[in-house]
């Protein structure tokens, strides 16, 4: 998904003729892939068949991205820029306590749900 997200990036900063609102969409794109996948994980804990070890490691990695993208929505000033920051602080909040503590049932039930909710704000700001 990393990966995903510096490619999107390269491109942004290669191609630079992109739309602001092609901006706003793939950084809401973004958000709501590391919503998902993060949602994924917390499933994989709560079933118990995700290690500590790489449930800390995969949430960290996806709370870095989210931060790139807040970065980056910050450094561009696209509209909407303080919906795209708040949902990115929520969503790299919700994977912050999953990798401080990747192996707390109760907590990845809460993440998981809350990532879920705001997954489905970022596709609200895709369409």
């Amino acid at each position: 998904m990393k990966t995903v997200a510096v490619c999107l990036g390269c491109l942004l900063a290669v191609t630079g003729c992109e739309s602001t609102a092609d901006r706003v969409q793939l950084n809401a794109q973004s958000l709501h892939s590391d919503a998902v996948d993060g949602a994924v994980l917390a499933g994989e804990i709560i079933a118990g068949r995700a290690g500590a070890t790489f449930a800390r490691a995969h949430a960290q990695e996806l709370q870095d991205d989210t931060s790139q993208i807040e970065k980056n929505v910050y450094d561009q000033r696209l509209p909407r820029y303080d919906d795209l920051q708040q949902l990115a602080d929520q969503i790299g909040a919700a994977l912050g306590s999953m990798a401080v503590r990747p192996d707390d049932v109760s907590l990845a039930q809460s993440a998981r749900s809350n990532l879920l909710r705001l997954a489905d704000d970022a596709a609200r700001m895709t369409s």
